[in-house]
């Protein structure tokens, strides 16, 4: 958005601070509504009481994914805002790359990077097929299921288990606290994510001392490898496993339950997925899946290391920055049609992976 006037930029700076709600930013409409902007950056209150600004439609979105200003290191936050931040500070596994900022992301990235290659993951391609025919197998007869309980739970930490090595034995109990600790099935306080998150400090832990003795091909055993070598820490390893755990969860859940239901109430997207499954195709299929209901509605966590202005807010050092996924990825200055269903949409700039140094390094 293009902030021409001293008037207008004064306007956007001094408007009247937002309250908005648990459920606001699952739709670009809602953020629209609420804010009363379309674009830039406006102040707002987020649902758990923080103050932030946040920004709205693609070019304010990428500006902050995209500024050296602003970090995630929480040490930046001004310290009033502190409080609102216990999962970035003070839970033990936050030493990871999604809140590493410069060398440090660097570093871990160049240790992580080579796990999620397109020739890595298409080692997983056989066993992956055999594992989603077994769960198909399970309900083919009766031919009906529900599709979170039989596909979208259990695929997801079955992959993740894989990557990471995870014994099976164990995969019940870890995906038991998988599911506290990403708030899958909901119904969990804070003591259960703080038992749960413990739990998995003691079980990556162990994993780590195992590989360091007996590598395997697995994720766990290059972090041990990297620790070994003293390009991770050991909380860092732990960390990025439960970051795997985490974002990894939670989100391909959402997107594989969103996905189907936005195939099934789109009738003519859905006959032409089933009869278009070419890779080229499916590749279209699931950028628009991402862009239409994106698994994340919200990023948080940006803070301004140094005052900067984005969109013609000026941002002060502390001050959070939020984004609105959603209003990025409905953006009508950038795609036709937005509120359309279109499996074969294509440039399809969506921002469900981020951007920058924060690019999901699972995305294809």
């Amino acid at each position: 958005m293009q902030i021409n006037s001293r008037t207008e930029r004064e306007s956007m700076q001094n408007k009247a601070i937002v309250q908005l709600g648990d459920g606001d930013f699952a739709s670009a409409d809602t953020i629209y509504k609420k804010t009363g902007i379309t674009h830039g950056c406006v102040r707002v209150v987020l649902p758990d009481g923080m103050p932030s600004w946040l920004a709205v439609g693609q070019e304010a979105v990428e500006a902050v994914l995209s500024s050296k200003q602003l970090v995630r290191n929480a040490l930046e936050a001004d310290p009033a805002i502190r409080p609102y931040l216990s999962l970035a500070g003070d839970f033990p596994l936050s030493e990871h790359i999604l809140f590493a900022d410069g060398d440090d992301h660097s570093r871990m990235k160049a240790v992580l990077n080579p796990s999620f290659t397109r020739g890595s993951v298409e080692k997983l391609r056989p066993w992956m097929n055999d594992f989603v025919d077994g769960l198909i197998d399970a309900f083919i007869e009766s031919g009906e299921t529900d599709f979170i309980q039989t596909i979208a739970l259990p695929l997801p930490i079955a992959v993740i288990s894989k990557i990471l090595g995870v014994p099976e034995e164990d995969q019940s109990v870890f995906e038991a606290k998988a599911s506290v600790i990403t708030g899958v099935g909901n119904g969990q306080d804070q003591s259960d994510i703080q038992q749960a998150g413990e739990w998995f400090f003691e079980f990556s832990g162990k994993m780590l001392d195992q590989r360091m003795k007996k590598p395997e091909d697995d994720l766990m055993s290059v972090m041990a490898q990297a620790v070994k070598e003293g390009s991770l820490t050991d909380l860092e390893a732990r960390s990025n496993a439960f970051l795997f755990l985490s974002a990894g969860y939670e989100t391909t859940v959402n997107l594989l339950a969103n996905g189907l239901s936005a195939l099934l109430q789109n009738k003519e997207q859905l006959d032409y997925a089933i009869s278009n499954k070419d890779e080229e195709s499916t590749s279209l299929l699931v950028e628009e899946l991402l862009r239409f209901d994106s698994p994340v509605s919200a990023i948080t966590y940006r803070f301004a290391k140094e005052a900067t202005s984005i969109c013609g807010a000026n941002i002060a050092p502390g001050e959070h920055v939020a984004i609105a996924l959603p209003t990025a990825n409905y953006d009508e200055k950038i795609f036709t049609c937005p509120a359309h269903l279109d499996t074969t949409r294509s440039p399809n700039p969506h921002m469900s992976f981020g951007k920058s140094i924060h690019f999901c390094i699972g995305a294809p």
